[in-house]
């Protein structure tokens, strides 16, 4: 349910998900600052740039954790090196995170 806030809080309420356009109630589940449907698109491109990230980080951890396992496996890496480049990946991949989502 998408409205104001102010006449149709309890539909918000009972919605599952309840926008509210501008300074409406509380009540809902999401709130837009600004005046606009244009914030849903916002909220849609944002939403879809996360889910994108989320992914791709999935993809890049899973695989390099993948590649330290086999290596350690295999007698090529030491224990301790083996948590060095997992500590390490876990820093870059968090601060690349910290870059703006939307362009």
């Amino acid at each position: 349910m998408i409205g104001d806030g102010i006449n149709d809080s309890p539909a918000l309420s009972a919605a599952d998900v309840g926008i509210a356009i501008s300074d409406g109630a509380e009540i809902a589940d999401v709130m837009i600052g600004e005046g606009s449907l244009y914030g849903l698109i916002t909220l849609k491109a944002l939403g879809n740039a996360l889910v994108t990230r989320i992914e791709k980080n999935y993809r890049m951890i899973v695989g390099f954790n993948t590649a330290l396992i086999l290596l350690g496996v295999g007698g090529i890496l030491q224990p301790g090196a083996s948590a060095m480049l997992h500590n390490a990946s876990t820093l870059a991949i968090s601060l690349r995170n910290m870059r703006d989502l939307l362009e």
